[in-house]
């Protein structure tokens, strides 16, 4: 008996303490696990592969949405962007946003099974990347 008003003064503590259930944040959106590094897995141009051009092209998803995305050329070389990003689990998409001389530039890609597809038109060609999680 003495257990039941235990329960029941907990319960009530709950229904009563002015704190909305709902409007709390998941365990998923605290421990964003999409966060990390995504290293690429495919990278072409046109129909030809680049990929053995690169030593390594790392895409880092930061817990804060910024995004950077770094690059190394076999041979020499290194670049890379950053911005920011959000990504929607439910919709299957993150969105990129760079800002640079030319004003902000915010583009949306496919996020499935954990990887991210780019597909840009560049130089009359289709530029497309694919970044896979660092396992």
């Amino acid at each position: 008996m003495r257990r039941f008003f235990l329960m029941l003064a907990l319960a009530g503590c709950f229904l009563f303490s002015g704190c909305d259930v709902r409007e709390m944040s998941s365990l998923k959106e605290l421990s964003l696990p999409y966060a990390g590094e995504y290293l690429c897995r495919e990278l072409r141009m046109g129909e030809r592969d680049v990929l053995p051009l690169f030593e390594s092209v790392v895409l880092t998803l930061e817990r804060d949405g910024r995004f950077s995305l770094v690059y190394r050329r076999r041979g020499g070389g290194e670049g890379g962007l950053s911005g920011s990003y959000t990504l929607d689990g439910e919709s299957g998409s993150v969105e990129f946003a760079i800002e640079g001389g030319n004003g902000k530039t915010v583009r949306s890609f496919p996020y499935e099974k954990g990887c991210i597809c780019i597909e840009v038109p560049l130089l009359d060609r289709l530029f497309f990347a694919k970044f896979a999680p660092r396992s």
